[in-house]
Order: structure tokens, then C-alpha cells, then sequence
């Protein structure tokens, strides 16, 4: 398990190796049943998660289906789509943007490519139902096989992850100093996992086939809904609208997210697999999932005041990353809204010895709150 105690924690923990190397193996383990649970939940108890889990303390072994593997048509389905993305994302065009500095000072290109992936992908989803191959509600009616199939993947993933990041980085003085193996599967070594020149692992994982994955998710619990009550509710409408809204805009928009946490801190591990691969697209579209179960309605004036405040949480999380943004790519000479931007100059050295720059706004809505993409996120959820 131990590597060498003299190795730094990236971290800069001071925990003992061995524990803490426990913990991360117990979460590992213990993290993959929770969206099985939470499905059954939503089919078997009516939504009540109190329900699923006393039902799992009773009778874990009924209730541990995700100790299985997915059945063969559904792991064949999912693996095909999955090199489909794959293959969208290595063909479609895009104009090239270049990252933020890396810790060891490469800048990186990054193909801008996502809106017409995205465009791509679901119309490869509707096209085949709409022409009998298939069932709209596909996904929906084989949700939990889908689950399986994600966990599978991802694990798959954190695997291939570890070995390369062991015996072929891509820029390995980017690579995270972990002090266990069981660490390198947790956190991860490689920064940004490349195949090639442009081939980004952690951009296609989490800003390509996930984000595409919670419309088309959605869809199908919305047929779903249709095939199991003759209708659709206005909720469902509302909340595919305000995803869509966001998922739009992340396309459309996407050298933000070259500027985020996801790409620039977190190296690719089972945290980074799992979390974008399996928890987002299941927590994130809990909402369609329990509509297409209970098609709960509510009053029209009720759904376009849910609907309004979803967009003004959606308009507070543009305004404040465009002024952001904005800021940063002029290097501080730009106006936020009817005054000159204000910032803070934050200095630091990358450790290939060159000192950089990064602007910390203080103007606009940042001027009131520390975070103002996130709350308008936060509404928006």
C-alpha cells in the first residue's frame, strides 16, 4: 500500500498514510451503492429516502443490486455510445483555445467543439426512437441497469487513469504527489490525462458526454412520464427548460470552464471518475427521475414563478462569469458595469520558475459577494 513516507502529500496532510489510505478505500467502495439507493427510493418507496435506507439496514442484501454488473444488451448499449462520444469528440471541428498556465507552466489548446457535440448527440438519440428503433424512454425503463453500467465505466476509468498516469504521463511535473497507491486512485496523479496532443481525458469525461448526458437523461424520464401517464406536467417542462438553459449556455460558453476547478485543480482519479461520470448525472437529474414516478403538478402561476426564479439565478451566474472573464482576458482594463474594475494582482510562481499573475475582481456583483457564480448556481438548482 505505503509507496514511500517520504513522498509529499499533495495536500500537505499529516495524517498517518495507513488510515487515511483506509478511509479512501472504504469510500470508494461504499460511495457506488448510494445512487442504487437512491433509485429505489424514488421506485420502490415513493421518493422516501428514509424508507430505501432503513430497507438496506434490514435487508442489505436485497437492496445491494449494485454489486452486480449491468445486464449484457445494457453494458453493450452503454459501451457503444460511450465510443460514439468518443468519436464525436475526437471529429467535430472547433475553434482552438488555450488553457490556463498549468502548475508546471505548459498551455494547453483545447478544441472548442462542444455545441456541436452536444448538438450531435441528441439528435443520435432522438433520431432512432423517432424512426421505431428504439424507445424514447430506453434509458428511463433500464435506469437501474444504466447506473450499473456508469459505476462500471468509471471504475474502468480510474484504472486506465492510474496506470497511465504511473507509466506514461502526459506531463508528469503537472502529476500529484499522493503517498499510497490507494491515494493515487482516490485523488489521482495526472493533472490533465491527454492522449495526444489534444485528446483531454477529464474534458471529455466531464464537459462532454456527462453535460450531453443530462438532456438526454431527461428526455427519456420526460417519455417516460408520457408512456406511464398519458401526459407531461408543466414541472417536468420547467425543470428541462432550466437545464437546458444552463447546458446551452455551457456549450455555448465553454472557455469558462477551461478557467474552473474541475480543469485546473483536480487531478483524475476515482473523485474526478466517479463524481462527474456517475453522481452529476444521477443526483443532478433526481428531479425527472421522481416526475416521471409522481407526476406531481402544480399551479401554472406557481411553475412560471419557479421558472422566473430559475432564470434570475441563471442571469446572476452569467452576469458575474462574463465580468470575470472579461476582466481576465483584458488583463484589468475593462469596465465593469458603470465603473473602472477594480482587482486584486495575485502573484505566483509556477515550478517551471516563471512568475505569473492572476486578477481577483472586486467590482460588479463581486464587489458583494464572495462568489457570485455560485449563488446564482445554487438558485438555479
Amino acid at each position: 500500500m505505503q509507496k514511500d513516507a517520504s513522498l509529499a502529500d499533495d495536500l500537505g496532510r499529516k495524517e498517518p498514510i495507513v488510515p487515511r489510505s483506509i478511509n479512501y478505500l472504504l469510500l470508494m467502495l461504499l460511495v457506488t451503492p448510494l445512487t442504487s439507493i437512491w433509485w429505489s427510493a424514488i421506485t420502490d418507496h415513493n421518493g422516501s429516502l428514509q424508507l430505501s435506507v432503513t430497507r438496506f439496514l434490514v435487508d442489505p442484501r436485497a437492496s445491494l443490486t449494485w454489486c452486480f454488473l449491468p445486464s449484457h444488451d445494457i453494458g453493450v448499449a452503454f459501451a457503444k455510445w460511450i465510443f460514439f462520444e468518443a468519436i464525436l469528440y475526437t471529429v467535430l471541428p472547433g475553434r482552438v483555445c488555450a488553457g490556463q498556465p498549468t502548475p508546471s507552466g505548459h498551455t494547453l489548446p483545447y478544441t472548442m467543439n462542444g455545441l456541436s457535440f452536444f448538438i450531435c448527440s441528441v439528435i443520435s438519440f432522438l433520431l432512432p426512437a423517432a424512426l421505431g428503433w428504439t424507445e424514447f424512454f430506453f434509458i428511463a425503463k433500464n435506469w437501474r441497469d444504466v447506473i450499473l453500467a456508469a459505476n462500471v465505466f468509471a471504475w474502468l476509468l480510474t484504472c486506465l487513469a492510474f496506470v497511465k498516469g504511473r507509466i506514461a504521463p502526459s506531463y508528469k511535473y503537472d502529476n500529484r504527489g499522493n503517498d499510497s497507491y490507494i491515494s493515487d486512485l482516490w485523488r489521482g496523479i495526472e493533472l490533465h490525462p491527454r492522449f495526444g496532443a489534444a485528446w483531454d481525458l477529464k474534458i471529455f469525461h466531464n464537459g462532454r458526454w456527462t453535460m450531453t448526458a443530462l438532456a438526454i437523461i431527461d428526455i427519456s424520464f420526460a417519455a417516460l412520464q408520457w408512456e406511464i401517464h398519458g401526459y407531461i406536467t408543466y414541472t417536468m417542462i420547467c425543470v428541462m427548460l432550466l437545464r437546458n438553459l444552463l447546458i446551452v449556455n455551457f456549450f455555448g460558453n465553454e472557455e469558462w470552464y477551461l478557467c474552473s476547478t474541475e480543469v485546473c485543480d483536480e487531478p483524475f482519479g476515482f473523485y474526478f471518475a466517479w463524481g462527474s461520470g456517475v453522481f452529476f448525472p444521477t443526483i443532478y437529474t433526481l428531479q425527472t427521475q421522481y416526475l416521471a414516478m409522481n407526476p406531481i403538478e402544480l399551479p401554472l402561476t406557481h411553475t412560471i414563478l419557479i421558472l422566473s426564479l430559475g432564470i434570475a439565478g441563471f442571469m446572476v451566474y452569467y452576469i458575474a462569469t462574463e465580468q470575470k472573464k472579461a476582466v481576465n482576458d483584458t488583463k484589468g482594463v475593462h469596465d465593469v458595469g458603470d465603473e473602472m474594475a477594480q482587482f486584486i494582482r495575485a502573484s505566483y510562481t509556477t515550478t517551471d520558475g516563471v512568475e505569473r499573475e492572476s486578477l481577483l475582481l472586486c467590482s460588479g456583483l463581486w464587489k458583494y459577494i464572495r462568489h457570485p457564480n455560485y449563488l446564482g448556481l445554487l438558485i438555479l438548482t
